[in-house]
């Protein structure tokens, strides 16, 4: 898995590219881990005043 950061006009992107055989891990059923995933990035970014996006390649 590699993780990057790019700031953008609308906010901070976080990028997950993660390999095809572990995309299902990485999503979880029905994505609950993903949205586990996004929901603890909220929340810190919310503490930080800034918007997050995390997107899953």
């Amino acid at each position: 898995m590699v993780v990057t950061e790019e700031e953008t006009e609308n906010g901070i992107v976080v990028s997950l590219k993660v390999a095809p055989s572990d995309m299902g891990k990485v999503i979880g059923k029905q994505g609950r881990i993903a949205r586990a995933i996004r929901s603890v990035v909220k929340a810190a970014a919310t503490r930080e005043d800034k918007k997050v996006i995390v997107e899953i390649e």
